[in-house]
């Protein structure tokens, strides 16, 4: 594996730590709330994405595509800050691991050499969702359906490929807001 393969997978695990942002005190200073400091931070990582596609830097890690356009670490601190900001603990743990997890692991699949073998991300997804629910205490009859369909969704956004938006965010926060949906519903 090159070292820009290896940062890329070593950023991705980062995101699995998304959820510590629960634990950081609501109020950072006074008039600083955390959600205003991570605001702050995620203004501060899209003016650095402005300035390195707009003088061409190159960075150790991006993807040839990724020169000339928002890169997959910028789209997965924008994911995990949208998914922290606007959906409880018990949403955004399932939804930033599996995106933490499940993209790389779909990705090393891939270098195998077959299409298929990254649906191996739907039953671990479906784990991790699931467990994920049942340490929360959501009643396992809520829990299979809501599982069900965040690793369904996280899936789906690792699947198809779009060229506006990239999986990374697609995976954090696609899951959350169906599963947010379907709990109002439950």
């Amino acid at each position: 594996m090159d070292k820009g393969t290896l940062l890329r997978r070593f950023v991705h695990a980062l995101a699995g730590l998304g959820p510590v942002y629960y634990l950081v005190p609501r109020q950072l200073l006074p008039g600083l709330s955390r959600e205003t400091a991570l605001v702050i931070l995620l203004l501060g990582v899209l003016v650095f994405e402005s300035l390195r596609i707009q003088l061409s830097i190159r960075i150790l890690g991006l993807r040839a595509y990724e020169y000339s356009r928002l890169s997959g670490f910028a789209w997965a601190f924008l994911g995990i800050a949208t998914v922290v900001i606007f959906f409880p603990l018990y949403i955004a743990v399932p939804c930033l691991i599996a995106m933490a997890l499940m993209d790389p692991l779909a990705g090393e699949m891939r270098t195998l050499g077959s299409s298929r073998l990254p649906d191996i991300i739907l039953p671990v997804s479906f784990a991790i969702f699931t467990v994920s629910f049942l340490i929360f205490a959501v009643p396992p009859a809520t829990a299979l359906p809501l599982a069900i369909v965040g690793s369904v969704i996280s899936w789906l956004s690792e699947r198809f490929k779009f060229k506006s938006i990239d999986d990374d965010y697609l995976m954090s926060v696609l899951p959350a807001v169906a599963v947010m949906a379907l709990r109002m519903i439950l």
